[in-house]
């Protein structure tokens, strides 16, 4: 191989582990203030041996090897401008690099790694509709009984936290999903064991507008109109707030008996137990002996 524009993928993974291999070595080893990764291509870039290799050079200050860069150039800035069109040109039709084949057993890795956040994002959804139904018991039962309207509306306070915070496990929930779907049937490639399931996007078309950062804050947290329409979402939560909103207008509506009244009615009439005691006689005559 005599440069680099020869690598193939696979080949230019494995350069690029052992050269951070190697670095750390160095590091340890002659403990240097700082390292240069040159790597040359060319005559003109001053490479003598035509084969491809990296150069790992260990640096202190005021080294034998000096700075590798000009102290100034005569470029102009519209050369420099016309670079950055071309270079910017090249790359828009330049294919990417083709990504070293995922193994299956790495795939198959990937996937239980993408289902266990899944699994843990639905757990996390019952255990939320597990918690607000003794909150909401306790709350719009105790409302009823001593006609207390605020705490009928806390109760509905509790309903509405408990839904966003089951839509956006819903939402990261078909998130994680759709990055499992991509993985499984390698629609394209994303980052080995990636788990940010942004990578399962499509990538956005030349001349896209980049997203504001309201609309960046909306999408990671406001759940989507498909998420609070679900079935595990609209028709649990819609129900429960009609319940609150019920047992709320019933507590402000009604109110407690007063204690005056109480008193006033009548309890039934005490029971009396009168007890009669008999006198015995003291001189009882013994009944005759046969």
């Amino acid at each position: 191989m005599e440069d680099i524009w020869g690598l193939r993928p696979e080949e230019l993974a494995e350069l690029s582990t052992a050269a951070v291999f190697l670095s750390s070595a160095l590091r340890i080893a002659l403990l240097p203030e700082g390292l240069n990764v040159i790597q040359s291509n060319g005559d003109a870039a001053t490479q003598t041996v035509h084969h491809l290799h990296v150069h790992l050079v260990p640096r202190r200050g005021g080294d034998a090897m000096g700075p590798i860069w000009p102290p100034e150039t005569d470029y102009t800035e519209a050369s420099k401008d016309d670079a950055l069109r071309r270079v910017k040109a090249a790359v828009q039709s330049t294919p990417p690099l083709a990504q070293p084949e995922l193994s299956p057993e790495d795939r198959r890795k990937h996937l239980d790694y993408i289902q266990a956040v899944v699994t843990r994002q639905s757990a996390a959804s019952s255990s939320a509709k597990g918690w607000l139904l003794p909150v909401t018991t306790a709350a719009f039962g105790f409302a009823l009984t001593q006609h207390l309207w605020p705490l009928a509306l806390l109760g509905v306070v509790a309903v509405i936290l408990f839904a966003y915070l089951d839509a956006n496990y819903l939402r990261s929930e078909k998130a994680f999903r759709k990055l499992y779907n991509t993985v499984a049937r390698a629609e394209r490639m994303v980052p080995r064991f990636t788990l940010d399931p942004t990578d399962a996007d499509e990538p956005l078309a030349d001349g896209t507008p980049e997203k504001t950062r309201w609309q960046k804050l909306k999408q990671s947290y406001l759940p989507e109109w498909s998420v609070w329409r679900s079935w595990s979402i609209a028709p649990f939560y819609v129900a429960m707030l009609v319940l609150g909103v019920g047992v709320l207008i019933a507590a402000a509506v009604t109110r407690p008996t007063p204690v005056g009244s109480r008193e006033n009615i009548q309890s039934p009439p005490p029971t009396h137990t009168t007890v009669t005691s008999v006198p015995i006689p003291a001189n009882i005559p013994e009944p005759p002996r046969p």
